[in-house]
């Protein structure tokens, strides 16, 4: 008997793939190479599961992107995807192949090398912009100066093309980016990230036979 079946895009076996395609998504073009015309960025979050907490809160205000590995927070050439408002994650929402999308934004095309992720800054009181619910505890704020003034820096290696789009995942693997500091009781946030194109396999079509046994 013929059947056909079509493969979603969220499936949990689609972003093990996407770790093999890496390369695929930033194949093409050198570091700081320029092109013509424009191309669109598309981000979305995702996550590992975590132990030993019910919630591991974040929120992202703005990813932004950067031909030149070595460029500063204050240099010209960045590319934003801005969240207005900024968007508040909680982490374990995010496994199984869940994703929170952060948006996209329209940039030069060519060869992106630098990723920065900005979080927003923790407030005086609850509900907290980043924080940790330890299991069986109470919401404690989430320590992130890196990430709060000059973002995450994460390095890659995507091109972007014109008239494309370039579709990648954030893989937040929390409860290696958690870290107690000591007796104190306050959690510091050390971010543990993988940038992964997100594979879209919405348009194959597996074929075959099934056996009557």
């Amino acid at each position: 008997m013929n059947f056909h079946s079509i493969l979603r895009p969220w499936a949990a076996t689609a972003m093990v793939a996407a770790a093999t395609l890496l390369a695929a998504c930033g194949g093409g073009g050198t570091s700081g190479s320029a092109a013509t015309g424009q191309g669109t960025l598309r981000v979305a979050l995702t996550d590992a599961p975590s132990c030993g907490f019910d919630e591991v809160n974040v929120t992202v205000e703005k990813v932004r992107v950067h031909r030149s590995s070595s460029a500063a927070d204050t240099d010209p050439g960045w590319s934003e995807v801005v969240l207005s408002p900024a968007k508040r994650v909680n982490l374990l929402d995010l496994t199984n192949g869940v994703l929170a999308e952060l948006g996209q934004t329209e940039l030069p095309a060519g060869t992106y090398t630098q990723m920065r992720l900005q979080l927003a800054s923790n407030g005086s009181t609850a509900p907290y912009a980043n924080s940790v619910v330890p299991t069986g505890g109470t919401e404690t704020p989430l320590d992130t100066p890196s990430a709060q003034q000059t973002g995450l820096k994460m390095n890659l290696n995507l091109t972007v093309a014109a008239n494309e789009l370039a579709d990648v995942v954030l893989d937040f693997d929390a409860c290696k980016s958690v870290v107690t500091r000591g007796a104190s009781g306050r959690y510091n946030l050390k971010p543990v990230v993988t940038v992964l194109p997100r594979v879209r396999l919405d348009g194959l079509v597996a074929e075959g036979m099934v056996a009557p046994a």
